[in-house]
């Protein structure tokens, strides 16, 4: 994606032909390969217990309940722990996902704006413990618990 691109989503994601804003306090978050680039756009913020991770639901994350796929809200799980488990301590860390358990508990629809909020349970030597509860209408869908393996520094 080029530099312009990504600049640009940072401050409006296109949704349907409309244009939806981020919210406040939010940044675009990197890309980690391949698989976000194609998945679209996501965006992070510190609070004042972690981190939080934030996307607009597009129609390729859907289901055909015309709902918010499992498998996205498992990546955006996924993502939003593994940026929270980088950052929590300095200097950041490299992870590698070893555990992902996933319950879901409500859904989202397209053109929703959906965050992920993690709280670190334990940043260990080589085991990262976090537990993540996915929002979306102010209302909790989904919860999930992860393990990361540190993989050493980053840059190392």
């Amino acid at each position: 994606m080029a530099l312009e691109q990504a600049q640009e989503l940072a401050v409006h994601a296109l949704e349907g032909g409309g244009e939806k804003t981020i919210p406040e306090g939010f940044a675009l978050m990197p890309e980690f390969g391949p698989f976000h680039q194609m998945f679209g756009p996501t965006y992070f913020r510190k609070s004042e217990r972690g981190h939080v991770v934030g996307m607009y639901v597009r129609e390729a994350h859907r289901n055909l309940g015309q709902m918010m796929h499992g498998g996205a809200v498992c990546m955006l799980a996924d993502t939003a722990i593994t940026w929270a488990s980088k950052y929590s301590r300095q200097p950041a860390v490299r992870v590698l996902t070893t555990g992902l358990t996933v319950n879901f508990m409500g859904n989202a629809e397209p053109g929703d704006w959906v965050e992920a909020h993690v709280d670190v349970l334990r940043s260990g030597k080589r085991v990262i413990f976090s537990d993540c509860r996915i929002w979306a209408n102010a209302k909790c869908i989904a919860q999930a618990s992860g393990q990361f393996q540190v993989m050493g520094e980053v840059g190392s």
